[in-house]
């Protein structure tokens, strides 16, 4: 078996760089720059502690704290012929490669985080069996935030932090794992906005 779908079926995660072509992924990552239209999303839900797993370490978040996420979609981009062409011909032959489970049914989303964006501790078990988060930023520094945690099953004192490096694509096992994460808030001192593509498939 292929060692890095060993890794999403022990572990719960794997990262493949290098995924596409070096000229298609600077061409998405222009489209990223040029685009202007982007929505913010800026979301609190109260009581979502108590309906996903409660945690039980103190390390995470409590029934009575509130999730937030702070976000930008951009649903111009979704329509955007490269990075079509990007899911298409590469991001879902990586699904069917590397998932321990047939996944058909296929959603991308184009995210931008700026200055206190952020997303607190959550499960995506509901959205698909399997995530795809592909990072379209040249250059990223680990302490300009918006950095992927993904929390251990076994032990929820420890995660896993994930650089957002360029062309390199992170897959989450959400059906074998309950897969918590978070993505720390973008500081002020970033020189860029953090750019991604996130693929949630069933």
């Amino acid at each position: 078996m292929n060692h890095l779908k060993q890794q999403l079926i022990e572990k719960g995660y794997c990262i493949l760089d290098g995924v596409l072509p070096e000229s298609l992924a600077e061409n998405i990552l222009l489209e990223y720059k040029s685009e202007l239209n982007w929505d913010l999303y800026d979301q609190q839900r109260h009581q979502l502690y108590d309906i996903i797993t409660p945690f039980d370490s103190l390390t995470l978040p409590q029934k009575e704290e509130v999730y937030t996420a702070k976000f930008h979609r951009n649903n111009i981009l979704e329509k955007n012929d490269s990075i079509k062409l990007a899911f298409e011909n590469y991001f879902i032959p990586v699904l069917k490669e590397y998932s321990p489970f047939d996944v058909n049914d296929f959603d991308f989303r184009c995210y931008k985080l700026n200055e206190g964006n952020h997303y607190r501790v959550h499960c995506d078990g509901y959205a698909g069996k399997v995530n795809l988060i592909y990072y379209v930023n040249k250059e990223w520094r680990w302490d300009w935030g918006g950095i992927l945690n993904i929390l251990s099953n076994d032990d929820p004192d420890f995660a896993s932090p994930i650089f957002p490096k360029f062309n390199r694509v992170v897959l989450l096992n959400n059906k074998s794992f309950s897969s918590p994460h978070f993505v720390s808030s973008v500081e002020k001192w970033a020189a860029d906005s953090r750019y991604s593509i996130v693929s949630f498939n069933k």
